[in-house]
């Protein structure tokens, strides 16, 4: 049987001027920022004044440690793509075109690091505690899925933002729902106008619906939220302002987003209701613009159009 080979161990000598020497220290690591918790996402449209106070009252956060940044922009043509050398430690992402806010949404949050999303258009501002408040109830209740403030005007009065769900018979009229006290109260509809939600849930049914345009979205997570058997709270303690705008929007604008509501509406009521109950939904707002002789409105449903990035009209 062969015999192992020994390896040739080298011995050096140590110097007594070597032992005087202190050791020189191995550097430390520096440790890695920890992760955001929060990706507050605000989506905007030529509203570059409102973008200008919605990302300064959010950079006023007292968790603004803890979150990022990011704004969708959606093809504006103002000056808000110039904001990124004021608020420099936000990331904007620029779209070419307005292809509505549920891709613009999708992007975002497929951009975003953090497992908890902020949904905010640039007319919101919220208060230096909002986010951390709103952050401390999604992560003290398992069952929420999504946690809203309460919207209010300038002027201290609400802004609808909780629904019923739209139904085939209640059509294109959206009910709202009163929210008043202080205490969390389950919703069955939220908007996107100010809501932190779980990425991981939205990521669960494969993001937001992209047949969506403009409107659906929102009603079509807040559906998913509750088949799931989790909730959507209003969060009447904690409230946010919504700043009017100034500018107002073109008939042929206003057209465009009437259309794709109905086209929003007419996807979500084909997907939870039957083939059926979205074309003859559609039908009927088609006859509806007939008999009103909106004309313009009536060749955009005949079309099917919705806000996708290859509409005419420019919204404002």
């Amino acid at each position: 049987m062969p015999l192992a080979a020994k390896k040739n161990q080298r011995t050096e000598k140590v110097t007594p001027a070597q032992l005087d020497v202190e050791p020189v220290p191995a550097p430390e690591e520096e440790a890695p920022p920890a992760p955001p918790k929060v990706t507050a996402l605000v989506y905007s449209y030529n509203n570059e004044a409102g973008l200008r106070r919605c990302l300064a009252a959010l950079e006023a956060s007292t968790v603004r440690a803890a979150m990022e940044i990011l704004v969708v922009d959606k093809g504006s043509q103002d000056g808000s793509p110039a904001l990124d050398t004021e608020f420099p430690e936000a990331t904007f992402l620029r779209l070419p075109r307005n292809f509505g806010n549920t891709k613009a949404l999708n992007i975002g949050m497929r951009t975003g690091t953090a497992e908890n999303v902020l949904f905010l258009p640039p007319e919101i501002e919220v208060e230096p505690d909002t986010v951390g408040r709103l952050l401390q109830q999604l992560e003290s209740d398992s069952e929420a899925v999504a946690v809203c403030p309460l919207v209010t005007s300038a002027g201290g009065g609400p802004v609808p933002q909780f629904f019923q769900l739209p139904t085939p018979q209640s059509g294109t009229h959206l009910v709202p729902i009163p929210v008043s006290g202080e205490e969390p109260v389950a919703v069955e509809y939220a908007t996107f106008e100010a809501m932190l939600a779980r990425k991981y849930f939205i990521r669960g049914i494969n993001y937001l619906d992209e047949r969506f345009g403009e409107f659906g979205g929102d009603a079509e997570l807040s559906f998913q939220i509750q088949r799931a058997g989790r909730k959507t709270l209003a969060m009447p303690g904690i409230r946010v302002t919504r700043q009017a705008r100034a500018i107002r929007q073109s008939e042929g604008a206003e057209t465009l987003l009437e259309a794709d509501k109905v086209h929003g509406l007419a996807v979500y009521f084909g997907k939870h209701y039957g083939f059926v109950s979205g074309l003859t939904f559609r039908i009927k707002e088609v006859f509806s613009a007939l008999f009103r002789f909106r004309f313009s409105l009536l060749l955009s449903l005949l079309t099917d159009t919705k806000v996708d990035g290859f509409q005419s009209a420019q919204l404002s």
